[in-house]
């Protein structure tokens, strides 16, 4: 487990200042690209060329760590029959461990619920940084009124939005059952 908590957290150290820096340079493509003489359409084209550049920057940061991580999720329930899959995936997102303790099968949920623990916030925080990314060229044109489709820019965010906040509380909530069947495993 130690060895999937360090590649986590340098995938952390080494995507937020990738991140960051993304960011800040599509600020900069952005105030520097023609745009529109209003106050805001200069704002939302600064912001949203930071979101592009930041967010893709920091998602494919993270790929190394997703790579690397991914096996923790898959090794434990490698020869598991369907159903048994589905139950070790159950307990663990309910946080109610598996009996009787010694099984096998407690083990292997056990096993999957530390790699679940390590791999569900990195592949949130991508996916959330992927979804800037692709929503932040859209930001500039919510303004404008383009002839050929003036809702898509408006339409895209707003499914992006919904889309990364659903996502977000699914993941949240797995990741908060995988802690508690953690601990509820670690106490016995």
């Amino acid at each position: 487990m130690g060895e999937l908590d360090e590649i986590a957290r340098r995938a952390w150290r080494r995507t937020i200042p990738i991140a960051i820096g993304g960011f800040v340079v599509g600020a900069v493509i952005g105030a520097l690209l023609p745009g529109t003489d209003s106050a805001l359409g200069r704002f939302l084209s600064v912001v949203g060329f930071g979101l592009c550049v930041g967010g893709l920057s920091g998602t494919f940061s993270l790929l190394t760590a997703t790579f690397r991580v991914a096996p923790s999720l898959q090794g434990p329930l490698r020869g598991l029959g369907r159903a048994d899959q589905q139950g070790v995936r159950r307990a663990v997102f309910s946080g109610q461990p598996i009996e009787p303790a010694g099984s096998e099968l407690a083990h292997r949920a056990h096993d999957w619920a530390r790699g679940s623990v390590v791999a569900l916030p990195v592949a949130l925080g991508q996916f959330l940084l992927l979804y800037a990314g692709i929503a932040g060229p859209q930001v500039p044109n919510v303004i404008r009124d383009d002839v050929w489709n003036p809702e898509f820019p408006r339409i895209l965010i707003a499914a992006l939005v919904v889309v990364a906040t659903v996502f977000s509380v699914v993941l949240g909530r797995q990741i908060r059952g995988a802690r508690r069947y953690l601990a509820a495993t670690n106490d016995r």
